[in-house]
């Protein structure tokens, strides 16, 4: 495979893109995903930053050249993933490096590890797919599946601005004034939530008289139903969800959507002020919590790989819910 191709002239003749290849991947929050491939990335453009946790070039200039055209491109018809395409240096190039550069450079994409079979071995299977002669190599993809681009460096001006002149994803509804965004989130989770609407407060003994035994678990414990438990995930009629604890409305269904995840996913909540952001530590994570600002009720996480305009997937515990005409 060439790989010469210049993002600034693109004309639709380089090599089609081929199967990725890598089989271990975590979400953009740092959560193991089964599965993740092109056809996980949509039917958009699609970049891949390919990199080493040992390479020097892959930090001074990749990454910051990723995380400049992550910021500029958020919303345009274009989806990222970074892969460990390990070659060389396995025992600095692993799993967990690839971890801790998702947590320093905190860019709200995927992350593969693509070691191949280890040592001695040609290494990086999407190496060898895609003719990589190095770190950090970057990929551009066309939404026909033509590779564009495949080089160490990349133009983040000229990338920017052919993803812009394509133009080709379909017209997204114009966000709410007050949509919250991951910045946002992260804000309110640092430095205080917005005012709740009212307050709710009760004694244990009576959450536990109004709630059942799981239900309790969950909002008073900050407990996690398993996957795939509720039929409240495959449940898309209209309506709004309500705390199970206190009645107050927290999503609509026009903000529900199926995510695969296991739980109920929502893009955001129905107006600000009645969901309040913790950071949250807990199991080795670093993660931001969700609760019903009015009663405290613990109803999930919320994370930056949601679909647009709000980018967030608000992952919550059907435990947690009530739906209502």
């Amino acid at each position: 495979m060439n790989p010469h191709f210049n993002v600034a002239s693109a004309d639709g003749t380089g090599p089609q893109a081929q199967p990725l290849g890598v089989e271990r991947w975590v979400d953009a929050a740092g959560q193991p995903m089964a599965h993740f491939d092109l056809v996980s990335m949509g039917d958009g453009y699609k970049l891949l930053f390919c990199y080493q946790h040992a390479c020097p070039g892959c930090h001074t200039h990749g990454f910051p050249n990723l995380s400049r055209l992550v910021d500029a491109l958020r919303g345009e018809n274009i989806r990222f993933a970074v892969v460990q395409t390990v070659f060389e240096d396995w025992e600095e190039n692993n799993y967990e490096a690839m971890l801790e550069d998702q947590r320093r450079y905190a860019v709200p994409v995927p992350f593969g590890h693509d070691p191949g079979n280890g040592a001695g071995t040609p290494g990086s299977v999407l190496m060898q797919r895609y003719g990589n002669r190095g770190t950090p190599w970057f990929i551009l993809i066309d939404p026909e599946g033509t590779v564009l681009h495949s080089h160490f460096r990349i133009d983040v001006d000229k990338t920017i601005a052919l993803i812009r002149r394509a133009g080709a994803a379909p017209a997204v509804a114009a966000a709410p004034e007050k949509m919250p965004n991951w910045g946002d989130v992260v804000r309110w989770a640092n430095h205080g939530n917005p005012p709740p609407p009212r307050r709710v407060q009760k004694t244990e003994a009576e959450w536990r008289q109004l709630l059942t035994p799981d239900q309790y678990y969950v909002t008073r414990e900050k407990g996690t139903e398993p996957a795939h438990s509720s039929a409240m995930c495959s449940l898309f009629e209209p309506g709004r969800y309500e705390c199970v604890c206190c009645g107050t409305e927290l999503f609509d269904s026009g903000a529900k959507y199926d995510s695969r995840s296991g739980w109920p996913s929502f893009t955001q909540p129905i107006t600000e002020g009645v969901v309040a952001y913790n950071m949250d530590n807990s199991y080795g994570m670093r993660r931001i919590e969700t609760v019903c600002q009015v009663c405290d009720a613990h109803l999930g996480h919320v994370f930056p790989d949601g679909p647009e305009p709000s980018g967030l997937r608000f992952c919550i515990n059907a435990l947690s819910l009530k739906k209502s005409k």
